[in-house]
Parts: C-alpha cells; structure tokens; sequence
C-alpha cells in the first residue's frame, strides 16, 4: 500500500489500466507460443533450444510441465536431489505424482531400497506397494514390512511378481503359515478363481481334501444340474455341514441363472436334506425369482414364495398386475429401499390400482416436490406442477478470483486453452481427489465459463451438489437440437436428453465400445444412417463435429422412432441397448409406460430410460418452455 501512495498519479492509474490489462494478455499469448516452441524442441531433442526457450517461460503455469517432461524422458541420468527439488515445486499437480511413480518404479528396478523409502508415498498400486515392502526388508525393517504382507497376500487372484520376494521372506520367517493359504484359497474359490484355488490348495494343511474341494467347486459351478440331482449318493456333498451347503447355494445360484424351474425343482428336492439357515432360505429363492423375473416367467412370484424378495420380487408382481403382491413385496423390503422415491411411487401405484385412494395420495404427496423420475411421475398422479428446485451454487467475487489465482486453476486452465485434453483431463481428476466438496462446485462454475461442460457436470458430481441446473443442464448446442429436432419431428429437449447422459456433452466422447461424439454414435451406424439421408460421411472424425453429430444421432433415434410403435420410452431404450433387444422385452398384452420401464432387465438401460425422461422434462425447464409431463412422454407399451 505504501508502494501505490509512492507512485505517481499517473503510473498508478496506467497499472489500473485496461492497457496494462492487455499487455498481460499480449505476454500470456507469446507464453503460449513459446511454451508449445519449447515442448516442440524438447521431442525432437533440440535440448539447447529448448532450455533457452525454457528460461523465457519464468511465471507461465505450464513450466512445470515442460520440465516434467523434459525428467521423464531422463531417469537415467536424474538425481535424488533434482527429483526431490521437482517434487517439492510442482507439489500439488497430476504430473508431480506421475512422476514420483516412474521415479519409484525406476529406484526399484535398480534397488535402490533407501532411495525408494526417501520419496514412497501412499496410496499406492499393489506393484509399488510390494516395492516398499521390499525396501522395508532391505533397510531392516522387517516387523514393519511384514505387519503389512497379509493385506497383499489374502486377495482372490494373483499377485503382483514384484510380491515374491516379501512372501518369501514373509514364509521364511514362519509367518506365511497354512491356515493364511486356506484363507485366500477360499476366497480364490468364491470368486471362481479356481486355477488360483488348486495352486493354493497344493500348500494347505490338508493338500488332497482341498484339491477335491476346489475341483467339486468349479464342477458345481460349470455344470450344476447333474451334481445336485445326485448330492443325496455323493460320498462329500451328501454330508449336511456349512461348506456343502455353501456348495449347493452356489450351484442353485449358477443353475437359476440358466433354468429357473430347474432349479427350483431341485431346491424343492435338496432342502428337506439340509439344514439351511433362513437366510441360507431367501438367498437361494431370492436368486430363483429374480432371474424368472428378469426373464418375465409368470412362475416368478411363486419361486419367491414369502420371503423378503427385495426390487426384482416387486418388478415381478408389476409385470402380472398384481397389485397386492406389489404391495406386500414393498412393504417386506428394508427401510433404505422402502423410503427410496422408486418404491413410495409403486406402493402409491398399487395402492391407487386397489382402490385406496385417499392413501395413495398420501403416499404420492409425500415424494412431490423433488428434481427426480419418480417424483414426476407421483406429480402426474396428483396434478401437480414439478418442481425443478434450482439453486445456484453461492460464491462471492473475492472467492472466485482467489480460486483463478490458484496454480492448479492456471494450470488447468492453460492445458484447456492448448488443447492438450488429456493432461486437462488429468488435472481436472487430479483436483477432484484432492479438493473439498465447496472448492470444487467453484471450479465447476469457471469450467462451465469455459464450455467444459462435461468437467463441470463431472465435477458436481462428485461435489455432490446437484442443484445448479445452470451448470448441471445448460442449454448447449440449441441451434443445432433445434434444426435436427424440426428436420426429424422430435422434441430438442429430448434430443438434449438424450446427450446429456450419453456423453455430458463432450463433443469428443468415445466409449469402450467405439461409440462416438455427443450423441454416442457407433461408426458403423454413424456411415449406414449419413447413407440414409443421403449425406454419407466422408470420415469418421466428422461424428465428432457436433453439429454433424446431432444431426446423425437423431436421423438415428426417428428411426428408432418408428421402428418401436413410435413411443419414445421403447425407442429411448433402443438407443441404448439396440432394438433387437427391445422386442424382446415386449409384453403379452399392453402395458403402461412406467411398468415396463422398471421392468427393463438390463439395469443401465432402466436408469438410461428413466434418466433420459426426466432430463427432456428438466430441458424444458432450463429452454423457459412449458414442462411435458412424463405422463405424456410415456405412452402405453403394445404387445409384440
């Protein structure tokens, strides 16, 4: 303050200037030149260049990561001391923690075990977690290395290599003892894990009695029909302990999977042998009727039978209509999925469908008033208005620009503006694991600034906030919706939708499967649906255009349109799991909308369809348009 009242009056007011403004962004921009001149020397090995380009970047957010870079590709030759030096100023950032990981991994290689204990930091992968291990045991500390070891050793699967040598050590000691080998031989047997369960079986105790075990496991789990139909003549499994009656459970469990009759008739046989706990009971005819449910066997309900039978025993009673069984099926669940919005809508309904009305509105009323598929659907019942409940997220001035100073904001915010999406990415989550919940609703806000939309929708997420629809549901891309919504006769919120939760909004979305853009295209039904309408794609990266890729997604979902008796909940699930599978999820006879939703057997589908209906509800909110109600959305499902 001292330092302004010395100025003069005019050289105060040029540093207060929108000129001085400029000359900082004329400097940011030549950074940015500079920055990418350099990354450029530094890949083709130009090393002189790219230390003089280097020194001119003093203050750029990103001259930490050029010296990342510049590290990584010299493990050879970097020190202790550079590392440390490194680590200590870049503190904070993704590419820190990257490199204290090959860092490490080369300190192992090279078994530097004290080098490795100096810059080791949890949390680590199970490899880097046996280093240090490792390295304990090399510099003596071998209590502490083995308290550890049977956090490493009892898992279902094989170990990382780089294990050995602590369970080595760990056995010499004669700590690896065989009752630690039964414990991860069983749990290799029930994740069916059964090469790794007869390894382990060999060191046992009892190596032959295990060996048997394992084989009369994987023989139950491969083929079960025929060892139940003989357990009462099985010299092992005839005998009633907790280990055969795990077996048996287990080869129900896998033959219901296949047969649910069959295995039912044979639970039928096998009880009365047995000694089954009454969970043993509900786990076995829970297992039954769920998978008939999945599979719309009317028989469903009976192989439940009585016991608390959770969603799928109600799912089942939706499909039959039979409103009391829905009912009772609710009211025996426990009290998280009782009190959910999903179960107070279907015990409102099978009220309602029983001539309860008075309690039936009750129920309805009690659910009204949030953001949510279910209680849209309760406010259909009773007449009401939805009710969206926006709340922006609450931030002063002076917070904002106290965050946008921050490193990691810089940071983050020079890798979006270069275009390097994968170190933005790795920023973006490197942030969201280590920033509080209210740090992170305000980075969402300067993301959405940005256009990042599907990091802000990511970051809410995981801030839990849920509220600020400005963010979470911006109306982006609107021209575009708008064009393809009239060119194809269908709803832009919708279509808005239908994005929102294929892709976020990322323009450059691709899944595991290969599906493309905002609207998830596959580039097989990208080619064939350009050929329809006669537009054929001349590349493939045209799906990640928007514009291009609006316009072929919807193409695609009319025709999905009217391929599935042009209701939007069936072609909605077409759009998710194709339409090979939605006819065969038809019912026998007509059905309303919001039963056949929740009766969709693929889970992702189901919450893709519920999601999608509630989202085109809350676009028409966010475009100032009147709300269609669910109810209109969703028309009755016909008969195949």
């Amino acid at each position: 303050m001292k330092l302004l009242k010395a100025l003069p009056f005019f050289i105060l007011c040029l540093l207060l200037s929108p000129l001085a403004y400029s000359d900082d962004a004329s400097q940011l921009t030549k950074q940015r030149q500079l920055f990418q001149q350099a990354k450029k020397a530094l890949q083709d090995n130009q090393i002189p260049r790219y230390q003089a380009l280097y020194k001119q970047l003093d203050g750029y957010p990103l001259q930490g990561y050029l010296q990342y870079l510049y590290l990584n590709g010299r493990l050879n030759q970097a020190s202790n001391a550079s590392m440390h030096q490194f680590l200590t100023k870049e503190d904070g950032s993704f590419y820190a923690e990257r490199l204290r990981n090959f860092w490490l991994n080369k300190l192992a290689q090279q078994k530097r075990w004290t080098d490795y204990l100096s810059f080791y930091q949890a949390p680590q992968t199970a490899t880097r977690q046996c280093y240090y291990l490792q390295a304990l045991l090399a510099n003596g500390q071998k209590q502490k290395a083995f308290e550890q070891a049977p956090e490493l050793w009892l898992v279902p699967h094989s170990q990382e290599k780089a294990c050995d040598p602590v369970f080595s050590a760990w056995e010499a000691a004669g700590l690896l003892n065989k009752d630690l080998r039964h414990q991860r031989m069983m749990l290799a047997i029930r994740d069916n894990q059964f090469s790794m369960a007869n390894y382990l079986a060999k060191s046992t105790a009892n190596p032959e009695q295990n060996q048997l075990l394992v084989k009369q496991w994987q023989s139950i789990h491969d083929n079960p029909l025929p060892i139940l139909n003989g357990v009462a003549k099985d010299k092992t499994l005839s005998k009633d302990n907790a280990l055969n009656r795990e077996i048996i459970i287990h080869g129900l469990q896998r033959l219901a999977r296949r047969s649910p009759e069959q295995a039912f008739n044979s639970w039928l046989n096998i009880k009365p042998r047995y000694q089954f706990t009454q969970q043993d009971v509900i786990e076995v005819r829970k297992a039954i009727g769920k998978w008939a449910a999945l599979n719309r066997d009317k028989k469903a309900l009976t192989y439940f039978g009585d016991i608390p039978g959770g969603e799928w025993q109600a799912r089942a009673a939706l499909w039959q209509k039979d409103w009391k069984a829905v009912e009772k099926a609710i009211k025996l669940m426990n009290i998280d999925e009782l009190g959910s919005t999903r179960w107070q809508y279907w015990l409102g309904r099978s009220q309602e469908a029983q001539g309860q009305k008075a309690a039936a509105d009750q129920t309805f009323s009690a659910i009204l008033g949030k953001r949510d598929y279910y209680s849209f659907l309760a406010s259909d019942h009773l007449t009401q208005p939805y009710k969206m409940n926006h709340r922006p997220i609450p931030v002063t001035k002076e917070e904002m620009a106290a965050l946008r100073k921050q490193p990691a904001i810089q940071r983050l915010h020079e890798f979006f503006l270069q275009n390097m999406h994968l170190e933005a990415r790795r920023e973006a989550y490197h942030l969201k694991q280590t920033q509080p919940d209210r740090e992170l609703q305000m980075i969402a806000m300067i993301t959405h600034e940005w256009g990042w939309h599907n990091q802000t929708i990511a970051l809410l997420g995981k801030a839990q906030y849920w509220d600020a629809l400005d963010l979470r549901f911006p109306v982006v891309y609107d021209d575009a919706m708008l064009q393809a919504g009239k060119a194809q006769g269908l709803d832009p919120s919708w279509l808005l939708a239908i994005a929102r939760q294929e892709s976020a909004f990322n323009p450059e979305a691709r899944s595991h499967a290969g599906a493309m853009g905002l609207m998830q295209l596959m580039p097989d039904t990208g080619r064939l649906i350009s050929k329809i309408i006669n537009r054929p794609l001349k590349q493939l990266s045209e799906l990640y255009r928007p514009e291009r890729n609006i316009e072929l997604g919807s193409a695609y979902l009319r025709r999905m349109y009217d391929e599935n008796q042009k209701n939007p909940v069936l072609a909605t699930a077409a759009y998710n799991a194709g339409p090979h599978r939605v006819n065969k999820w038809l019912p026998d006879s007509s059905l309303d909308a919001d039963i056949w939703a929740e009766n969709i057997p693929f889970n992702e589908t189901r919450h893709y369809v519920q999601t999608v209906m509630s989202y085109a509800a809350i676009f028409d909110s966010q475009r100032n348009q009147s709300i269609k109600p669910l109810s209109e959305r969703m028309p009755k499902v016909k008969s195949e």
